[in-house]
């Protein structure tokens, strides 16, 4: 499942939220970059590539409102976001 945390302001106003899959390596891989290319993300703005903290940072009303609107992103809570990669982490090892 990909998944997003809640989005918050930074202090220069700017609305973000982090966007990932639930699931470890390459298959996290295959399911996330197809939703974030769909909200525009460019291929190069992931972050941790290869690694169980692989994210791409959402930024803009625009791109977080379409991912809030996006049938296949699961908003979710910074709590179950760190439950995400505890477990993602235990697999890789």
């Amino acid at each position: 499942m990909v998944v997003m945390d809640r989005p918050r302001r930074l202090p220069d106003g700017r609305l973000t939220a982090h966007l990932l899959s639930d699931r470890a390596g390459p298959a996290g891989y295959r399911e996330l970059m197809p939703v974030a290319l769909s909200l525009g993300c460019h291929p190069r703005a992931l972050q941790e590539p290869g690694t169980y903290k692989e994210h791409f940072d959402l930024m803009g009303e625009k791109r977080i409102g379409a991912a809030l609107a996006h049938p296949d992103i699961a908003t979710v809570t910074w709590r179950r976001i760190a439950d995400i990669l505890k477990a993602k982490r235990a697999q890789r090892s």
